[in-house]
Parts: structure tokens; C-alpha cells; sequence
């Protein structure tokens, strides 16, 4: 029931109930009323002059009995009582009537109402109503009488005065009846008015519904709905405001959906990490760099907050933009973070983090770079400078002297020759220029050709030289001289890496793809310099001799010519326990 008076419908009907129970009831008490007046003054006037005529009548005549019985005959015809006293109010004659209601004469000439001796004494007092008590048999319980009275000249010397009165029990029966007729006016009024309150509250609150149900959907994520209601009055222009908020408000979110979608996209693939920290120095939004930044914080310090929120509280602080670098599980991270504003007040900070590792290394690589290649180059010049002054100058005094001067500038000449080609060719490849003569070859004697070529160096070094064919596959479709190049020097470098009775593996297994492995049992590469072996001049055991090193471009070149295949090369190493070089060769190599 409270749902109901709480609601549209409701506060409606009760609204045109109560209008409707207002107009009734003062339409009532005015129709009394009027009532009321216009009998009561008309039944008034036509007993005042009633009683006149017959006084006069009565005055005129001189047989006063005979025409008192008239004038009672008169009086029964107009259902009117009728009594004539004495200047000492004594009935000189009557007529009650048999239509009339009984009631007490005596009190009606006493009754104060009726100012009985103003009549005698010759005035004309207004007429009065006089309400007397009626027997217990009557329904009504009270009798009310309208009564006149009239100055009578009975003798010249004696006054009297004519008293005609009549009920007004009629009056009261129409009266009776106007209510009832208006008591059933209200039912039915109330009915009709009742139906048409929830005619019209339907009309108005099914379309405020389909609203509320639209909102309801749109509220849910459907921005697509809309009100199906097509009509002209003010609830239908509502419904085209509201449908066409719902079509721009579809438009606007889809714009905010897209621009977030996109700058998702953007936080994702961008290289650096971005971190947004909120208002209240939560991280609000990260991409996956920041993500792997913060993981491996955590992991390195879980017992200390990031650094981001103290540089946030510094950008808070003093409003401007700071940056700082930060080692992270053995990388370098650069983080610069400005504030946000909303309008002049700070709501938040922006953070770019950048892994500086790689940068870092480079720059470290360029310098090595330089002098790796200074060295190399300066010291067989050196040394051809050197040698060559000593046979000019004769220092060489016999033909062996002369001989072995002459062997070791053709040494360094060679070894200088093969630094320029390498790298001559290690620039084409990675300019994309790399020319594969690709053919097709069985795959156990191109290995078993490659084992015989190291078999006699790894017995002078007493290291073991094993071949392992695995696979089902028997032939390759490679460039066999670059492919030897590559197994060649990944050989060598394992040679050079394992101690007397180690063991160095030439494997090929799997099928699709193919894998040649290249395994030792040597010293093995720390795990910080793995990611930078394939670098140009990159040297992991930085106490080599020059006379066992190589040129540092071995492993570069090796890794242009795999790719160049289509193929790729990893590491796998543990310090101490060995390493493993992977080669994964596919189907088909492309060229590069």
C-alpha cells in the first residue's frame, strides 16, 4: 500500500479524489443551503400572507363563528394549523388538521419565538421556527413548526391575533433526498473518478516506466537502447531528448572506448615502462615494462616500497619534474616523472621508465669497440713495422734469422687480413647483403667432414670430439660453406674453452625444426655477459691472451648467417659446467 501512495499512480489518484471530495462537498453545503433559503422564504411568504388574508377576512366578518369554521376549512385545504386567541391568549377557535403533526398548543403560544403579544398589541413580528419535542413513537424524535402570527381586530375595543402554522417536515424529506442523490453522486463520482485516475496515470506512467526500464539498460552498458514512444505531447518530446542523450552518449562513450583502446595499444607497445600513481599515491595505470620493473623490485626488495613513490612525493613536493636512475636486478633503469594537474591543483604523476641496460652496454661496447680494434689492428702493424726494420737495418745476420722474421710478418699480415674481411663482412650481412648459395646435402657426411677437420687438433689437447646424429632427417638445404663457417667457429671457441679430457658434442635432432647443437663441458659464460656474447668485440673471459683470442667477431657473424637462413641461435650456459649453442635451422630458409 505504500508502494502504491508513494508512487506516480498513486499521488495522482489521491490528488483528483481529494480536488473531487473538495468540489462535492462545497457543491453540497452550497446546494443545502441554497435549498435551505429559497424554501424557507417562500414558505415564509406565502404563510404570511395566508394568515393576512384570513385576518382581514375574520375581521371583516361579523358572524366570527361562522367564519372561523371557514377559515379552518381553509386552513385544512393548505395542510396549515390553524388558531385564533385573545388578547389573554385564550383559544377562541382551532384547527390542527388531521395531515398535521401532533404537537403541544400550549407550548406554542407560550413559545418565545413567536412573539405572540407583539401580534396582539398590533405588530407584525417575523415568523418563527419553533422546534418542539414529539412523542416516542416518532421517527424523527423532534418536530420543527413554522409559525406566524397576525394582529386580529375582533371588536373595535378587543384585539386578538391569528396564528397559522405548518410543518416543515417536507422541507426536511427533499432535503434528505437532495443528500442521498448527492451521496450517490460521490460513489459514483468516486468510481469514475477512481477509473479515470488510473486511465490517466497509466497514459502518463507507462512511458516513465519504458524510461526507467531504458535508463535501467543504459546504466547496464546497453547505450544502443531506446524509448519506443512516438507521440507529440510533452512526453514524447521528453523521449526524443532523452533518446537522442542515450545516441550522443553511445557516441561519446565509443569515443572514450576507442581513445582508450588506442592509448592501451600505445602503453603496450611502447619499449618503456609507464606508470600512472593517482591522487593518493596509488598506481592507477601501468603497461607491461613498468609491470616487470615493479615485479622484479619486489622480488629484489620486497620489504621496501617502490622508488616511484618517493620520487612521487618529491614531484608533490615541489611541483616540478624529477628523474632518477635505479639498478634492478643487475639493469639500469632510468625514471623521470612529472606531476598532473587538474587545473593548479597537482591530482597525480607520470612516470617513463626506460631500461638503460642495453644503452649502457653499447656505450661500454663502442668503447671496447674502439680500442679492440685500435689493438688489434696496432699490433701486427707494430710488429710488421718492427720486423721489417730489422731486415732492413740487417739485424737478421743469417737466412733462418731471416726466415722466421719473414714467417712472422706473414703471420700478423694474415691474421690482419682476416680482421678486415671479417669485418667487411659482418657489415654486409647486417646491411642485409648476405649472399647464400643454398643446395641441397646429405646431412651425416657434411658432419662427419666437420669432425674430421678438428679430430687431430683435439688429440694434440686431449679433448674429447663426439658426433651425435639424433633425427631421422638426412639432408639439408643450407649454404654449406657458411654454414661450416658458423660450425667451425662455435667448435674453435669450445676448443678453446675446455680443459684437457673435456668433451666437445656436434649434435643434430628434432625434425621440424632442425637442431645443431654445439656442446662442451668447459668453464662456461657468466650469466651477465649471455645476453652480449653475440655482440661485435664482445669478450666474456676478459683474461684471454692475445694469442688465444680471436678477433671478437666470430660469434656475430655466425649469428647474421643463421639468421640469414631464417634460422636462430641461442646460448645456454652455467658457470663451471659448460655451454651449449643451438642452432634451429627451418624447412625452407628464406634469404634475408
Amino acid at each position: 500500500m505504500d508502494v502504491i501512495f508513494r508512487s506516480v499512480v498513486g499521488k495522482l489518484w489521491m490528488t483528483i479524489i481529494a480536488l473531487f471530495a473538495l468540489v462535492l462537498t462545497l457543491f453540497s453545503l452550497l446546494l443545502v443551503q441554497s435549498f435551505d433559503s429559497y424554501f424557507f422564504q417562500r414558505q415564509t411568504n406565502n404563510l404570511q400572507q395566508l394568515a393576512d388574508n384570513l385576518s382581514k377576512t375574520l375581521a371583516e366578518q361579523s358572524d366570527k363563528t361562522s367564519a372561523l369554521k371557514m377559515a379552518s376549512t381553509f386552513s385544512s385545504v393548505h395542510r396549515t394549523g390553524l388558531i385564533v386567541v385573545d388578547e389573554n391568549v385564550k383559544p377562541l377557535g382551532k384547527n390542527v388538521g388531521n395531515t398535521l403533526p401532533q404537537i403541544p398548543l400550549q407550548e406554542l403560544l407560550q413559545s418565545r419565538e413567536l412573539h405572540l403579544r407583539e401580534a396582539i398589541a398590533g405588530a407584525y413580528p417575523a415568523p418563527a421556527r419553533v422546534i418542539f419535542e414529539s412523542n416516542p413513537s416518532d421517527r424523527n424524535g423532534r418536530i420543527q413548526v413554522l409559525a406566524v402570527a397576525v394582529p386580529l381586530e375582533l371588536t373595535p375595543t378587543d384585539r386578538g391575533a391569528v396564528i397559522l402554522y405548518q410543518a416543515i417536515e417536507d422541507f426536511d424529506d427533499t432535503l434528505t433526498e437532495v443528500r442521498k442523490l448527492i451521496f450517490v453522486v460521490g460513489v459514483i463520482g468516486f468510481i469514475s473518478t477512481t477509473v479515470f485516475a488510473f486511465f490517466l496515470s497509466s497514459r502518463i506512467t507507462f512511458p516513465l516506466r519504458q524510461m526507467k526500464e531504458t535508463a535501467q539498460r543504459i546504466a547496464e552498458g546497453d547505450f544502443h537502447a531506446e524509448i519506443p514512444i512516438r507521440t507529440t505531447d510533452e512526453i514524447g518530446e521528453l523521449a526524443a531528448t532523452f533518446n537522442t542523450m542515450a545516441s550522443r552518449l553511445n557516441e561519446v562513450v565509443h569515443a572514450l572506448s576507442k581513445e582508450k583502446e588506442q592509448l592501451a595499444s600505445v602503453l603496450g607497445s611502447m619499449v618503456d615502462g609507464v606508470v600512472m600513481i593517482d591522487e593518493k599515491g596509488k598506481i592507477a595505470v601501468t603497461n607491461p615494462p613498468a609491470e616487470h620493473f615493479l615485479r622484479d623490485w619486489e622480488y629484489e626488495q620486497p620489504s621496501q616500497p617502490a622508488p616511484l613513490f618517493e620520487l612521487y612525493r618529491s614531484v608533490v613536493k615541489t611541483g616540478q619534474e624529477v628523474s632518477e636512475d635505479i639498478p634492478v636486478q643487475g639493469r639500469n633503469w632510468s625514471i623521470v616523472m612529472v606531476p598532473l594537474y587538474d587545473r593548479e591543483q597537482i591530482r597525480g604523476a607520470v612516470a617513463v621508465l626506460r631500461d638503460m641496460t642495453k644503452e649502457r652496454k653499447l656505450d661500454k661496447m663502442r668503447n671496447d669497440f674502439v680500442a679492440n680494434v685500435s689493438h688489434e689492428l696496432r699490433t701486427p702493424l707494430s710488429m710488421l713495422q718492427g720486423y721489417s726494420e730489422a731486415i732492413v737495418d740487417d739485424i737478421a745476420a743469417t737466412p733462418e734469422e731471416h726466415k722466421e722474421l719473414a714467417k712472422i710478418i706473414y703471420d700478423e699480415s694474415v691474421r690482419m687480413t682476416k680482421l678486415v674481411n671479417e669485418l667487411l663482412d659482418l657489415a654486409r650481412m647486417e646491411a642485409g647483403h648476405a649472399e647464400l648459395k643454398l643446395d641441397t646435402i646429405e646431412l651425416r657426411p657434411y658432419l662427419e667432414r666437420i669432425q674430421r677437420k678438428f679430430s687431430n687438433l683435439a688429440r694434440e689437447r686431449g679433448i674429447g670430439l663426439q658426433l651425435d646424429i639424433s633425427t631421422r632427417q638426412t639432408h639439408l638445404y643450407i649454404d654449406p660453406d657458411r654454414m661450416e663457417q658458423v660450425l667451425t667457429n662455435l667448435i674453435d671457441n669450445a676448443m678453446r674453452h675446455t680443459p684437457v679430457q673435456g668433451i666437445v658434442t656436434l649434435r643434430a635432432r628434432g625434425e621440424q625444426p632442425l637442431l645443431l647443437e654445439v656442446s662442451d663441458t668447459g668453464s662456461g659464460i657468466p650469466q651477465e655477459d649471455l645476453p652480449f656474447v653475440f655482440e661485435r668485440f664482445y669478450k666474456a673471459d676478459k683474461a684471454r691472451t692475445r694469442g688465444r683470442a680471436g678477433t671478437g667477431l666470430g660469434l656475430a657473424i655466425a649469428r647474421n648467417i643463421v639468421e640469414a637462413h631464417g634460422g636462430v641461435i641461442s646460448v645456454q650456459s652455467k658457470l663451471g659446467e659448460g655451454t651449449t649453442f643451438t642452432i634451429s635451422l627451418p624447412d625452407k630458409p628464406r634469404y634475408k
